[in-house]
């Protein structure tokens, strides 16, 4: 019984440890996305389109738009990095799944280009080039489709199978010219499946911000304002947050630095580096 215990002990251990690691790593791509916003000034950008030769672009018609959606950045930001732990797994789960997507679709779109240069129309086992390139693009999208449907966790594999057809079509010998509108037709609906869920999942954020408005509202009713605070601060882990996000710029502007230099560095300049370029520069972009 004791050595039941012990191991169960390591195991919520262990659990607890992945958790908390998780709650820092998934929040530190929404403080990087808060960075850049500041740094970016929107209205600056436009200003210098609109002063060059370039007022006539199409992206200067967008202005009002960019500059709506730079503020829409800063709200998303910050609804990443106060979601529960639980939401923003699911919500990272489910960009990995359209990542998938988007690669199965890569895959097939590779290989039936390079069946139209090929050109050969006839069965693929007496052309050893077009099995091989039948065969690698079939495990590409065996792998895809077994990584979304782990992800997603569901056995109904063929959610996730669109982007097969055009290989379904090559093994029944359609022509090629068939094939690419049968790819076209995978995608698009790839693309309605994605359309139904995001209409599906449409009150799912109304509803979670509904939830955690009411427990803001009865915890500063019972305990406060101050013991609010405190509550987010521990949820969130705010200093190593910080620090995991002071350590990512650190690494990036050092290897920004070493990728645009042609000659090692000496001891005492990488020194100098540390002390000067990086740390000033992780500063300024700190200083919101």
């Amino acid at each position: 019984m004791s050595a039941a215990s012990s191991q169960k002990g390591k195991r919520m251990a262990a659990k607890e440890k992945l958790e908390a690691i998780l709650n820092v790593a998934l929040r530190v791509p929404s403080i990087m996305l808060l960075d850049v916003l500041y740094r970016w000034d929107v209205s600056s950008f436009f200003q210098q389109i609109q002063r060059s030769s370039l007022h006539n672009n199409p992206l200067f018609q967008y202005k009002y738009l960019a500059l709506n959606m730079h503020y829409v950045g800063y709200i998303l930001s910050v609804v990443l990095l106060t979601l529960p732990r639980q939401h923003l797994v699911q919500l990272y789960l489910y960009f990995l799944t359209a990542l998938l997507l988007y690669a199965g679709h890569q895959i097939s779109r590779d290989y039936v280009r390079s069946e139209l240069e090929s050109g050969y129309e006839g069965p693929m086992y007496l052309e050893p080039l077009s099995m091989n390139r039948f065969m690698t693009a079939l495990v590409g999208q065996l792998v895809v489709c077994t990584l979304c449907s782990c992800v997603m966790k569901t056995k109904q594999i063929w959610l996730f199978s669109a982007h097969m057809l055009p290989l379904l079509a090559r093994l029944c010998l359609v022509p090629l010219e068939t094939i690419v509108v049968i790819n076209k037709f995978a995608m698009i609906f790839t693309g309605l499946e994605v359309l139904y869920f995001l209409a599906s999942n449409l009150l799912v954020p109304y509803n979670l911000a509904k939830s955690a408005y009411r427990e803001l509202v009865q915890v500063v009713e019972v305990y406060g304002l101050l013991a609010l605070g405190m509550s987010l601060w521990n949820q969130l882990v705010v200093p190593v947050l910080f620090m995991v996000f002071w350590l990512v710029l650190f690494a990036l502007q050092i290897y920004s630095y070493f990728s645009t230099r042609d000659q090692p560095a000496s001891r005492e300049r990488l020194l100098f580096l540390f002390l000067t370029r990086s740390f000033a520069r992780i500063c300024s972009c700190c200083d919101f």
